[in-house]
């Protein structure tokens, strides 16, 4: 009888392994690093256009993937007088969403969320901390006495990645 080569089973396992490899591969998350462009906070935060403002590079840094589809205006939860935008990014081959969302709220969202796991940040903004929300761990971050911000990403939170995203938006408010 004769037999195989043992070294033919090498091929097929090595073409497995990089096809298994290249398929669940992500990008790593990275720090934002384009500008925001300016932002002129007013009594309607509702003109303003973050959607615009942020560079969509910036939140794929962020979340380590190609956005999904074209990012889109967001309303804050039940939150009159908000205005954001939303990015999706996907899901992964285990059902896992990537999503994110940056927003300017009126103060009272920022004074009157309920806090679970909150954690104080000291460094950011007039104050700031981070908060689980409904969806996804979320910075929140007093800009002045009338205007909040809210920077989240789920399903995996990325709190370093949201307060380098808030910083660069902080930066262009004027």
């Amino acid at each position: 009888m004769k037999q195989t080569p043992s070294y033919r089973w090498i091929v097929p396992l090595v073409c497995l392994i990089l096809v298994t490899l290249a398929c669940g591969k992500q990008a790593t998350p990275s720090e934002p690093k384009a500008p925001v462009a300016p932002i002129t906070l007013q009594a309607d935060l509702t003109s303003i256009d973050l959607c615009q403002a942020i560079p969509v590079e910036d939140i794929e840094a962020v979340m380590g993937r190609k956005l999904a589809s074209d990012p889109e205006f967001f309303e804050y939860y039940d939150t009159t007088g908000s205005s954001g935008c939303a990015y999706d990014a996907g899901k992964s081959s285990d059902g896992e969403a990537f999503f994110g969302y940056v927003v300017l709220t009126p103060i009272e969202a920022y004074n009157n969320q309920p806090l679970y796991k909150d954690v104080d940040v000291f460094d950011i903004g007039q104050e700031a901390y981070f908060n689980n929300g409904a969806d996804a761990r979320q910075l929140w971050v007093k800009i002045n006495d009338q205007v909040a911000m809210v920077v989240a990403f789920g399903d995996v939170p990325i709190e370093d990645g949201a307060k380098a995203l808030a910083e660069l938006v902080l930066a262009a408010i004027k």
